[in-house]
């Protein structure tokens, strides 16, 4: 019976592989734009310093690419995700027509290299379907990138189109991101198309409190395909009325809830109206105190 109160008190730690999965599944959950202290505060309660210098460059690619980690520098602009990575660290700027090594931890592209698009038909399907993604881009976002790539197999072509766009002010104590992933198929026939979407919004407020907003809708339209120019606009206009219909529900949820929960977190004021001077109390107690003496 002791024995077996004492393996509950104290269980046995995880293997090495074990506690890997547990740590990426957590930094996961990393507000965007903090990693940095997510991974400080893991690294405490792992206490294993050995490991977490190992596995470090792996944890951080996986955000990068999780959060599609823009890039932007002279000749070269786009989004790092699993989309196009050609091989382990190195991406693909299809716009740009480059490729590049990418240091995760650094946060810092080099070794730039030629990459031209060989398959011309699909190289403009994607071209216009960036223009007019990129537009709508510019139009709603402030500071927000996109990015479209082609992947060509045997029958058919997929589309994948990326949108992400983060503010981050840790001195107002909040951060914010909002990333888009919108993926269809071509093939030569093709009159129409099936389009999957799933729109992430990511807050964190954590000024005297701490309150993390996660939302995450999947979207399923269909698109009718007729030439390039005039396909791409369609898409648009289905991203468009998608990220819309999310961001109405969003402030429609927000306006209840500052009327319902977030009133209830807030103490009420006394039956004066008026805020309770404390300062003004502690003073008058420490004056009745000293008369009495």
């Amino acid at each position: 019976m002791l024995a077996e109160q004492s393996s509950i008190e104290n269980p046995p730690p995880l293997a090495r592989q074990e506690t890997v999965q547990v740590v990426s599944r957590l930094l996961k959950q990393a507000p965007p734009g903090e990693f940095n202290e997510a991974f400080s505060d893991l690294r405490l309660l792992v206490d294993n310093d050995s490991m977490m210098s190992e596995e470090v460059p792996s944890f951080y690619a996986i955000h990068n690419k999780d959060h599609f980690i823009p890039v932007k520098t002279e000749g070269c602009e786009v989004l790092l995700t699993r989309h196009n990575e050609l091989e382990e660290n190195r991406f693909l700027d299809p716009q740009n027509q480059v490729s590049f090594k990418y240091d995760h931890l650094e946060r810092k592209p080099t070794d730039f290299q030629a990459h031209p698009e060989e398959d011309m038909k699909g190289e403009q399907w994607r071209r216009e379907l960036h223009e007019a993604l990129k537009a709508y881009v510019g139009n709603h976002y402030s500071k927000g990138l996109c990015s479209v790539f082609v992947k060509d197999t045997a029958v058919r072509k997929m589309f994948v189109a990326c949108i992400e766009s983060h503010r981050h002010r840790p001195s107002a104590f909040w951060n914010g991101l909002w990333k888009s992933e919108w993926t269809f198929a071509l093939a030569p026939a093709s009159t129409s198309t099936e389009v999957t979407g799933t729109i992430t919004v990511q807050a964190h407020y954590f000024e005297d409190g701490n309150i993390h907003l996660t939302v995450t809708q999947d979207v399923e339209e269909t698109l009718l395909v007729t030439d390039e120019v005039q396909t791409a606009r369609d898409f648009v206009k289905l991203v468009e009325k998608a990220e819309d219909k999310v961001q109405s529900g969003l402030m429609e949820e927000y306006s209840k809830m500052k009327d319902t929960y977030l009133k209830s977190f807030r103490r009420q004021l006394p039956i004066t109206h008026t805020h309770v001077d404390w300062d003004k109390i502690v003073t008058a107690k420490i004056v009745e105190a000293r008369s009495i003496q």
